[in-house]
């Protein structure tokens, strides 16, 4: 490694010093310390003082200056603070979507007061820390060095119990994808914030997250693919555009003569891309289904896109009638027919279907939990990218008579 990238002895040390003393706490938290002094006690007590005492310690000692130039340091809080800002204005769009929840803390103003004091303190001591320990470690932009913190203080946020309670590989990567992954991508953001303006810009940034999540009496309820995604692309996009603001505001980057380019561009392209991928995935209440085969020809042709309304209570189940084009799974198999009949089979709602295109009705009565959704439109070819770029699955022959 080049010798610009390495600290100085005494800095080394220091660098050391601090981690050792955010593992410390970190230690304190796996070993339940709280059952023997009380959970009030450690929580709003010690934990402050632990974290409040390791900021002081970094806040009196020689800092290293962050890269950005000081008369860019102002800009680089006002970022910070925009960027924080989208972030909880897509969470709010995704909470429209999968709706809201009342928070789990309490709101009483004793309850917030210790909360804020909890929470502060911690963020105070870890940002604090953040900005000693990147700007102390390398002057350069180096993200090997910046997504090693952005590890190390995502994992310092989840006690070890937090794994071992997890019973499946389906659980593991739901609560990696949900929570981790986010953590990770927000720490990111927020150690190249620190290494740009130093602990101030981090500090907003992740402040107005937390202050957000502690302290508003309602949340959005998300899903976690939601949670996933809303997670880790709001802070990805959101480092894209604040490294290319960074430079044109250092001149390294030619000013493009593209208008409208700039911090809203990149907000409307961060909000853009997330929701086509709402969209993709099924997070909408209308979701998109490519046609693979022809059995509903003339109507539906292989390479259409279907746009499908979801069916997600009882009462649009009975509002389904004879002639409705449904989306229902059969053997892990999607298949899009038309409703022939409505049967009621021992007093439980049935459904047989057929492919327009197809020489009989399909054998199998189509139950209500199987069904995914009511055709709504239908856009001609414009799935044909999709057949080209995945193989097409061959449907089991019990699927349709011809």
């Amino acid at each position: 490694m080049p010798r610009s990238y390495l600290p100085a002895g005494h800095s080394k040390t220091k660098c050391l010093l601090f981690i050792g003393g955010m593992l410390f706490i970190y230690l304190l938290d796996n070993l339940s310390v709280s059952r023997y002094i009380g959970y009030d006690t450690y929580t709003f007590i010690l934990k402050p003082v632990l974290w409040i005492t390791l900021a002081v310690i970094i806040r009196v000692l020689p800092a290293s200056r962050p890269k950005g130039p000081l008369k860019l340091r102002e800009n680089i809080v006002l970022w910070a603070f925009i960027l924080a800002a989208v972030n909880l204005i897509i969470s709010l769009a995704g909470g429209l979507i999968d709706g809201f929840g009342k928070s789990p803390y309490s709101h009483t103003f004793t309850g917030m007061l210790l909360n804020i004091l909890m929470v502060g303190s911690m963020l105070s001591g870890r940002e604090a820390a953040r900005d000693f320990l990147v700007n102390h470690i390398t002057r350069q932009e180096r993200f090997s060095v910046f997504i090693a913190f952005s590890i190390f203080f995502t994992m310092l946020g989840y006690p070890v119990y937090r794994f071992t309670a997890l019973k499946s590989g389906e659980e593991v990567l739901k609560f990696i994808a949900q929570y981790v992954a986010p953590d990770f991508s927000q720490n990111l953001l927020a150690t190249f914030l620190a290494f740009l303006g130093g602990w101030m810009p981090s500090l907003l940034y992740m402040g107005i997250l937390q202050a957000f999540h502690w302290l508003s009496p309602v949340l959005p309820n998300l899903k976690w693919i939601t949670a996933a995604l809303i997670g880790m692309m709001c802070p990805v996009f959101s480092l894209s555009a604040l490294q290319n603001l960074y430079l044109k505001e250092t001149h390294a980057l030619k000013k493009t003569k593209e208008k409208g380019e700039g911090t809203i561009g990149w907000i409307v392209t961060s909000i853009v891309s997330i929701g086509i991928i709402w969209f993709a995935v099924g997070v909408f209440p209308v979701y998109p289904s490519v046609i693979a085969t022809g059995s509903m020809e003339p109507d539906i042709q292989p390479g259409d896109m279907l746009l499908i309304d979801k069916i997600t209570n009882e009462q649009e189940l009975r509002q389904l009638a004879k002639g409705d084009i449904i989306q229902f799974k059969y053997e892990n198999v999607l298949i899009s027919h038309r409703i022939v009949e409505v049967v009621y089979d021992d007093n439980t709602l049935r459904f047989r279907t057929k492919g327009d295109n197809n020489s009989s009705a399909d054998r199998y009565l189509v139950k209500p939990e199987d069904i995914k959704g009511k055709i709504a439109y239908i856009l001609p070819k414009v799935g044909w990218p999709t057949l080209l770029i995945k193989k097409r699955e061959e449907r089991p022959l019990e699927a349709a008579e011809y």
